[in-house]
């Protein structure tokens, strides 16, 4: 029989924790310790079950990883290293001890980013609030919402749509399995609805990149987690300048490139929309142009294919009933 979390108590879930990831050596006092930090650069980010995310996705190291991936990417998007995470759990006793272990083993993946403490609970659903905390270096060279000018070109660090449908793809064949995320046997998925589904399950915190474009005197970046059209209007918004999109199906996965209003809008791609000065060139880095800013008071204008559409709803809303 699978021993579960009741079994334990909070007390022995900690000590087991400790026993099996020696990373997690500063958990034993009431506060994290941590070493001076230049430029404190921090966030927080709330997962909830059964709100944004499932247990039967995918195996749970794959889950915990993406929900660290997803809390780094504002980290990234600042241009900002990330170094520490606390992790606050809301945990169902009635969980699997071997569930919330392989769980930590995702929180705990990453070499470069330590897990400094936290805190757990006893709760209805699996939750969890990370807090991460990283250097900036020098706060006048952060990447900013607000630094967005006339003239700069946007651009955005990979493909985009990967979050369209894919819980209900995800429902329809109960889940990707193993650490390559493969199918059970009797469950079809196109080639390319699979390569959606891993892209979706295992994002990556572009905080190479984002590190990379302060260095080089890019001062404007979002990490796109609640769709393009939605961060395009954030950029607009706290910049005080119009943004012009001028986006083409070769931006978005080919599963959901004959949706690519719907693809823009759907969020959680973790890449980063960046404006800079028109004679950065990005392309090399695996970057694509899609679009300006112009002189304007925060309006978001779209060409699709070359022609204006209607854009409607920019994105994802985390309050919407």
């Amino acid at each position: 029989m699978n021993q579960r979390i009741s079994d334990l108590g909070e007390r022995g879930l900690i000590r087991r924790l400790r026993k099996n990831f020696p990373s997690l050596y500063a958990i034993g006092d009431d506060s994290a310790v941590l070493p001076e930090i230049q430029c404190p650069v921090v966030t927080t980010d709330s997962f909830f079950e059964g709100t944004h995310f499932h247990r039967w996705w995918a195996p749970p190291k794959i889950l915990g990883r993406r929900l660290l991936e997803a809390a780094l990417s504002d980290i990234a998007a600042m241009g900002a290293r990330a170094d520490w995470v606390l992790a606050a759990v809301s945990i169902d006793p009635g969980i699997e001890v071997d569930w919330i272990e392989d769980f930590y083993r995702g929180l705990t993946e990453r070499e470069d980013v330590i897990l400094a403490g936290g805190e757990t609970v006893q709760g209805k659903r699996l939750g969890i609030t990370l807090t991460v905390i990283g250097e900036g270096e020098e706060q006048g060279t952060l990447l900013r919402r607000s630094s967005l000018r006339p003239g700069d070109n946007l651009w955005i660090s990979g493909l985009i749509g990967r979050a369209l449908d894919a819980p209900e793809k995800l429902e329809r064949v109960a889940g990707l399995h193993g650490e390559d995320l493969n199918l059970r046997s009797g469950h079809l998925l196109s080639c390319a609805e699979l390569e959606q589904l891993r892209a979706f399950l295992q994002p990556r915190a572009e905080l190479d990149l984002g590190i990379k474009l302060r260095k080089m005197g890019v001062r404007c970046a979002i990490d796109i987690s609640d769709g393009l059209f939605s961060e395009a209007a954030h950029l607009a918004l706290e910049s005080g300048v119009n943004t012009v999109l001028e986006i083409d199906r070769t931006i978005f996965f080919d599963s959901v490139a004959d949706a690519p209003m719907a693809a823009s809008a759907a969020g959680e791609d973790y890449v980063l929309l960046f404006g800079s000065p028109a004679e950065f060139d990005f392309s090399s880095a695996g970057c694509s142009k899609i679009g300006r800013a112009e002189t304007g008071n925060g309006e978001v204008t779209v060409f699709l294919d070359g022609e204006i559409v209607n854009i409607g709803a920019t994105g994802y809303d985390h309050l919407e009933v």
